[in-house]
């Protein structure tokens, strides 16, 4: 492979991995390489070839070229899945735990990590932002700005107060003496150690336990308003996607980061993010259903309930009751009373965000419906699609094997909703439902402060809700209990629940699991019972047996750094 302008194998050398093999990558071409792939459809050679002739002149990438190719196939022919072959990464920080779901609800096309309660304290003050919390620009020099600071002030200095005596607490429940950790060759009890180096290895592995289990128990008193960062990787239509959907949420400083993050991958992938705008279809949509389902509803959109965990199913005894009575059943019968139970839990999922009640309840009320009430709502959800690319939300997704109607408090939602290969919607943020209190605070003796922390979120919570609507979930606590809808089919189920029931995964979020396995079996046996990796057992300290890998794994690097 030689040429004009010099050896071209050299020249080629510097985008992709190897020159002879079928398999290789690329590299050194963000931002060209979608346009390189995207003449795989329409190009007789390969991508070496393909790159050398049309994209690259003597030393030179031809970005000319390659932007204008992408321009054409994404903007003129509207191929989106040209949109997913360049990525990109983007950071958010110090922003809301609020806005992080924002972010992470769009769940195909990125992968996102985020800042862990599990492993940062937030009594920390810095002198010059204070605690460690995000106040909406609205608030701004007004009097709830004020109002906002003190209550939340008050709450993270309570999360510090709670700080030192829950810790001294794990260690009379845990002392280092009769801690064990399988260390390997070194032993598992802090009398096994031999020597210095060795005891360290063990207090650290015995810290970061109880560091851990701390964290655990007092993230339920972190409001929404805590800041975090978000590291994100995504491709080309994930991003236009996300931007979109950002900059359209009601949440201003979703909003304003959706803005943002605009101008940042337009620095790095401009062509793939240009169509990302505020989508007028979905904003019309959430206004009309927000004025539709008070008036067409109004007692469902009163205070909620705790309903714990429940697995829904189709209401065959509504079902038999329209058979009964009408001799032998045809099957064109039974297809006619299948697909209205069908379509009463498929309206129910296009009310469940807009109402405050159990996913039956609604269902129940639509079945006692009128066609023309019906048609309402489907009009007003869908809306007045002018193009195919005006999508309705994910309502529209009901009807997975397993859908469950969910009650827990925040903090099992935002490890749960992580999982794309499902469907997640979710109520209002409203502390009516009552809030998880850790039974160790209680042990502790700290449960009049933990009770005050309470308090103060809830105080603030109406306040806002009186004053500045738009950011009251701001003072939700994770701990707070929220209804939210989760649909699967059993591929995801396997893997969530297995993930989630692991030993060293947050005991809130296990039992969760736990539960939703326990009612999946009772549904279907023979498919949920091959889930068999779904852990039952009981587990306290989540984080021992993880901790003590992670020390043989540094061990064993910092051998392989010693012997290299």
């Amino acid at each position: 492979m030689s040429g004009k302008g010099g050896d071209v194998r050299e020249l080629l050398a510097q985008y992709v991995t190897n020159l002879e093999d079928d398999v290789f990558a690329i590299q050194n071409l963000q931002g060209v390489v979608g346009a390189v792939m995207a003449r795989y459809s329409r190009a007789e050679t390969g991508l070496r070839e393909t790159l050398l002739r049309e994209f690259v002149k003597e030393d030179k990438l031809k970005l000319a070229k390659a932007y204008k190719l992408i321009e054409r196939v994404l903007i003129a022919y509207g191929d989106d899945s040209v949109g997913e072959l360049e990525g990109a990464h983007l950071s958010f920080e110090n922003i809301s735990m609020l806005a992080t779901k924002v972010i992470e609800h769009r769940r195909i096309g990125g992968s996102p990590i985020e800042q862990s309660t599990r492993y940062v304290r937030y009594d920390f003050k810095d002198p010059e932002r204070g605690y460690h919390y995000y106040c909406p620009e609205s608030l701004k020099d007004t009097p709830g700005e004020a109002v906002f600071r003190d209550r939340m002030d008050r709450m993270f200095a309570n999360y510090g107060r709670m700080w030192q005596p829950l810790n001294q607490w794990l260690e009379r429940h845990k002392p280092v003496e009769e801690a064990v950790y399988d260390l390997g060759d070194m032993g598992s009890t802090y009398a096994d150690m031999a020597d210095d180096k060795a005891r360290k290895v063990f207090e650290r592995t015995y810290r970061n336990d109880l560091k851990t289990k701390a964290c655990d128990i007092l993230r339920s008193f972190l409001p929404l308003a805590t800041r975090a960062n978000v590291g994100l990787f995504g491709n080309g239509r994930f991003f236009q996607h996300l931007i979109s959907k950002m900059m359209t949420a009601p949440l201003a400083e979703a909003s304003h980061l959706g803005r943002r993050a605009f101008e940042e991958l337009t620095k790095v992938i401009p062509h793939y993010v240009k169509r990302a705008r505020l989508l007028d279809y979905t904003a019309a949509n959430e206004r009309q259903m927000r004025r539709l389902v008070p008036r067409l509803v109004p007692e469902l959109c009163r205070s909620g309930r705790d309903s714990g965990i429940q697995l829904l199913r189709p209401d065959f005894e509504n079902m038999a009751g329209a058979l009964a009575g009408d001799g032998p059943v045809s099957a064109q019968r039974l297809s006619e009373v299948w697909a209205d139970e069908e379509e009463c839990g498929f309206l129910a999922s296009l009310l469940f965000t807009y109402v405050r009640a159990p996913f039956e309840v609604i269902r129940q009320r639509v079945r006692r419906m009128s066609r023309e009430q019906r048609l309402e709502i489907y009009d007003t959800y869908y809306g007045e699609r002018v193009t195919r690319r005006d999508r309705p939300e994910r309502g529209i997704e009901f009807g997975y094997p397993y859908t469950f109607d969910l009650v827990t408090e925040w903090a099992v939602y935002k490890d749960l909703m992580r999982h794309r290969m499902g469907s997640i919607q979710f109520q209002a943020l409203v502390p009516d439902m009552g809030f998880h209190m850790p039974g160790e605070l209680e042990e502790a003796g700290l449960g009049d402060i933990a009770r005050e922390t309470v308090a103060l979120a809830e105080e603030l919570f109406a306040y806002l809700d009186a004053h500045h609507p738009t950011e009251r979930e701001y003072a939700f606590l994770q701990g707070h209990k929220m209804r939210w809808l989760l649909g699967m089919n059993d591929r995801a189920l396997m893997h969530m629940l297995e993930l989630r029931t692991t030993p060293q995964g947050h005991p809130n979020y296990r039992r969760t699991s736990q539960k939703m396995h326990d009612l999946a079996v009772s549904l279907y046996p023979d498919r949920a019972r091959r889930m068999n990796f779904v852990n039952h057992d009981p587990v306290f300290w989540s984080r021992s047996d993880s901790e003590a890998r992670q020390r043989l794994k540094e061990q064993a690097l910092e051998g392989d750094e010693t012997a290299s």
